[in-house]
């Protein structure tokens, strides 16, 4: 039991780390490409402490996934087709998740209570 809670929140963590890059990437001039990690331009404008919260939010959705119905059994794909369909679905669910978060936490009175925790880590 506790060995799919850790294995949900590490493939969480990893889904987290994956919308966090390409939200980074939508938002930014850079060429959409996984060797763009390698440049320096990304590492001078990227910011951690955005992309923890994403990975953060993918870590929660992983182990809440590992009790979910999203860990079902499937017989029809292969071990590698269902990593990347899940790969997508959480990636997409992540994405769609902290998106709706941004939304609600902007556009709500909880924006001044954000604000100052952003001002105290920051």
């Amino acid at each position: 039991m506790y060995e799919e809670i850790i294995k949900g929140i590490l493939l969480g963590t990893f889904y987290g780390g994956q919308a966090a890059l390409f939200g980074y990437l939508k938002s930014s001039d850079l060429p959409v490409s996984w060797t763009i990690i390698l440049t320096k331009k990304f590492w001078e404008t990227f910011e951690p402490i955005k992309a923890f919260k994403t990975i953060v939010l993918g870590g929660l959705m992983g182990a809440f996934g590992a009790f979910s119905v999203l860990n079902i059994e499937n017989k029809w794909l292969t071990p590698e087709e269902t990593f990347v369909v899940y790969n997508f679905a959480y990636s997409a669910l992540v994405m769609g998740i902290d998106q709706f978060v941004k939304f609600v936490v902007r556009r709500t009175p909880i924006v001044r209570a954000w604000n100052w925790l952003k001002a105290k880590f920051a």
